[in-house]
């Protein structure tokens, strides 16, 4: 009775104090941002600025894996702490829009590209410092933000694809630099294989942005967009100044209304063969093959047909877009290739014999990447070379 009598009491006061406290009630805050991209801008507007370009170079150094992060490095990550909580924050979230105005085509600026590549190395320099105080597992969870972040800038846009696929090179690299010095720990190994295969980057294509950039190509071909054509062909082949009021004007006369449809035509139809072969199933080589072959195939209707000179602002070098997605692919199956190895070893104390089956494959050639022991770790390769560099990709790991 004497407790049930005091609750009342408590209760019956609160509701007393509430009815004639002169001050209202707290309201409920705002939420927090679900929009990833507010938190990243935030993120570029806190990060601060190194001392000198001395301080800039041996961040880049640490992130690269040529230098030890030293006492100045230190101290710059930790300045730059508010920065790297916002871009925690912001990598949690699955929906991120940048805000870019699609609707100015080629024009379109998109300044959060550079301040993405700045913010991803600050995050890696921060892992390599947690790496090498053996903080492991946490160096891995920095590592896992940088993928996010790179994720985040979209496949909307090809330089979008690109500016990722750099950042991710170099998670891939520090994720690597972190295994080659953590002990065996299985239960860090198979929380990390979970996290990468949940990653964005494992599916990162130049399919999407193909397609988007067409229908900003072919914007561009209709008369009433002619200046606007004009413009962008003069400034990305260099011709604006000096003698480029008559060029500009060459390109003027060229451009009539039926040039400008039939360009369009030829153009439309050259993407729908490019998309076919990127949404094909062709190995690597042959679809490569098939991309030069159509490239060439443009390059000599265009020496006489004056409509096809005008897609240079709507044909980017699929060849090389090409390579560089399954140069991605190849980097980060890799990564996870090694994982599988590392898991094995952590469970058994000695090398797998075979790759394990559970291994991503190798993209170049669709099957098992090559692997066998080298010195004091392993190696995996790929089983066919990358035509765009003319070279084998050859992967070493280390077991501490």
């Amino acid at each position: 009775m004497r407790t049930t009598t005091g609750l009342t009491m408590v209760v019956a006061a609160g509701v007393f104090f509430a009815c004639v406290s002169p001050f209202p009630a707290a309201a409920a805050l705002p939420p927090d941002p679900d929009n990833a991209a507010l938190l990243y801008y935030q993120a570029f507007l806190v990060m601060a600025q190194a001392d000198d370009r001395a301080t800039t170079d041996v961040v880049a150094n640490v992130v690269n894996g040529t230098t030890a992060p030293n006492d100045k490095v230190r101290e710059y990550v930790e300045k730059c702490r508010t920065a790297i909580d916002h871009a925690v924050t912001a990598s949690s979230l699955p929906h991120c829009d940048w805000g870019l105005v699609y609707s100015q085509g080629f024009s379109m600026v998109m300044p959060h590209l550079i301040q993405a590549r700045a913010l991803a190395r600050l995050i890696l320099a921060e892992a390599r410092i947690l790496s090498a105080d053996g903080n492991y597992r946490p160096a891995l969870e920095r590592c896992l933000t940088t993928y996010k972040l790179a994720g985040h800038l979209g496949e909307d846009v090809l330089i979008s694809v690109l500016v990722s696929s750099a950042i991710t090179a170099q998670a891939n690299k520090c994720v690597t630099a972190v295994l080659d010095r953590m002990p065996a720990d299985a239960g860090t190994l198979t929380w990390l294989k979970d996290q990468l295969a949940r990653t964005p980057l494992a599916t990162l294509a130049i399919k999407t942005s193909m397609t988007n950039e067409r229908e900003v190509a072919l914007q561009y071909l209709r008369p009433e967009r002619r200046e606007d054509l004009i413009k962008v062909l003069a400034e990305s082949t260099g011709i604006l100044g000096g003698a480029g009021g008559l060029r500009a004007e060459e390109l003027r006369q060229m451009a009539t209304d039926q040039v400008l449809e039939r360009a369009r035509q030829r153009y439309t139809s050259h993407l729908d063969s490019v998309l076919a072969v990127l949404s094909g199933s062709l190995p690597y080589g042959e679809a490569y093959a098939r991309l030069q072959q159509l490239a060439k195939q443009t390059e000599q209707d265009a020496s006489q047909d004056p409509a096809l000179q005008l897609l240079r602002v709507a044909a980017p070098a699929m060849t090389k877009m090409y390579s560089t997605q399954v140069r991605h692919r190849a980097d980060f199956h890799a990564l996870q290739a090694a994982v599988e190895v590392y898991l094995a070893q952590a469970s058994t104390g000695r090398l797998p014999p075979t790759l394990p089956a559970t291994a991503p494959k190798d993209p170049y050639t669709g099957g098992a990447f090559q692997y066998g022991p080298a010195g004091n770790g392993f190696t995996l390769e790929c089983g066919a070379k990358d035509l765009e560099k003319n070279e084998v990709r050859k992967y070493e790991f280390q077991i501490k």
